[in-house]
């Protein structure tokens, strides 16, 4: 696959493959956050076929790019422009993905939409209902534009991991996103200790 640089993006999906807190942390604007080990299930439900493709990528994980070449082509991707690293995105074009701690969430006053993005078939602990719009991340392509746009939407998962690749996409698509830090999870924890 041909290395490729940061201005060579244009016009093509970036797929930024890093974990959630390396992406959290900086990545392109417009960049999709799908983990390597998600690639294979997630791509296909979050990326249009006919728009080429750019991995973005940290250095030590270029052993990966033959499976994820392999991955894209299975699922119908046939324009692959190539990967980018981390290191080659400027400091200035790097963006940090907003997040919220649970105890912050959970004293938010403001008018926002809770969104819960996990498979209803997963779900073992509840989500807080308040303003809980549940739209699982396999059908958040199709169904983004029942939300408000004009609401901070905070995306809830068990733990954070696809949390983090909605609010990308969501981002990406011209929304408000922020993710909750450790997803349910850490808010049920929260809650315990408030009682």
């Amino acid at each position: 696959m041909k290395h490729v640089t940061f201005e060579e993006l244009k016009g093509a999906q970036v797929i930024d493959t890093r974990l959630q807190h390396a992406f959290q942390s900086g990545s392109t604007k417009r960049a999709l956050n799908v983990p390597l080990a998600k690639f294979e299930k997630v791509a296909k439900k979050l990326l249009d076929p006919q728009t080429p493709l750019v991995f973005l990528l940290a250095k030590e994980d270029q052993a990966a790019l033959e499976l994820l070449e392999a991955q894209a082509k299975q699922q119908g991707f046939q324009s692959i422009l190539g990967y980018v690293l981390v290191d080659d995105i400027p400091t200035d074009q790097m963006h940090l993905t907003k997040t919220i701690s649970a105890k912050a969430f959970l004293a938010q006053e403001s008018d926002y939409v809770l969104l819960d993005v996990r498979e209803p078939e997963t779900v073992t602990k509840k989500a807080p209902e308040k303003n809980l719009i549940v739209i699982p991340l396999a059908n958040i392509a199709e169904n983004h534009s029942s939300l408000d746009r004009h609401k901070e939407i905070y995306t809830l998962c068990g733990s954070g991991n696809s949390a983090t690749t909605v609010a990308s996409f969501l981002n990406k698509e011209g929304y408000d996103a922020i993710v909750i830090e450790g997803g349910v999870t850490a808010i049920l924890k929260e809650q315990e200790a408030t009682k």
